[in-house]
């Protein structure tokens, strides 16, 4: 999972074409939305294995939850533009709510 949030990351620069047309201010300031956001679920990845090895299943749920929460594709989307990592970002969620939903399950047991 965290290797897909990596990637995805990585993509950033593929964002670019998509907001062509918008003004340099903005362009700049949904790059860095998306650029925060996708760290922003790197670390809750990171974190939530830390949660795990510890045993802290209920800090691993929190963290998987907000792994889920990603502004970038609201923001393109609200700009009326296509999201241009939409695939590798749904793959993402899909790991993630499987992971969520296990956890959920072994709490549920």
């Amino acid at each position: 999972m965290l290797s897909v949030a990596k990637e995805l990351q990585s993509k950033n620069e593929l964002i670019a074409p998509t907001v062509a047309n918008l003004s340099p201010t903005a362009k700049k300031s949904l790059q860095g939305t998306c650029k925060d956001s996708f760290q922003t679920v790197i670390d809750m990845l990171q974190e939530g294995q830390v949660a795990l090895a510890a045993g802290d299943i209920a800090t691993l749920q929190t963290k998987l939850s907000a792994a889920l929460d990603t502004e970038c594709d609201d923001e393109l989307s609200n700009l009326g533009a296509t999201f241009p990592l939409a695939n590798l970002s749904k793959h993402l969620t899909n790991k993630v709510s499987v992971c969520l939903a296990i956890t959920t399950q072994k709490v549920g047991a």
